[in-house]
């Protein structure tokens, strides 16, 4: 799923993002130049869920794209906010995106 990040918004463009549990998705953040030193985090409820979510976090960058692992084990009902950390320009940004995790069986 493709995700921009813009230098003076916390929250990617598209987020909050509606997802389903069982999903398993890739985000491909697009930044406002060339990044690298990408990282995540995972967090529910204000807790680090990032080893539940990401069994293998190694987001990787290419120009000013940086892709994430898979995005697993999702729970739904919950809320995720997944921290990306990337460097660009020398400066460290930290950006987010809201994830809203629907059960599988629930109606809209």
């Amino acid at each position: 799923m493709d995700l921009n990040f813009v230098e003076d918004r916390p929250f990617a463009i598209e987020s909050p993002v509606d997802v389903v549990e069982g999903s398993s998705i890739t985000f491909a953040c697009t930044g406002w130049g060339a990044v690298s030193s990408p990282s995540a985090v995972a967090y529910r409820k204000k807790t680090t869920v990032t080893s539940t979510v990401f069994p293998t976090n190694s987001p990787s960058a290419s120009g000013s794209v940086i892709t994430l692992s898979p995005a697993t084990g999702l729970v739904g009902g919950a809320n995720y906010i997944i921290a990306v950390t990337f460097t660009l320009l020398g400066d460290v940004f930290v950006r987010k995106i809201e994830l809203i995790c629907s059960k599988d069986e629930a109606e809209r």
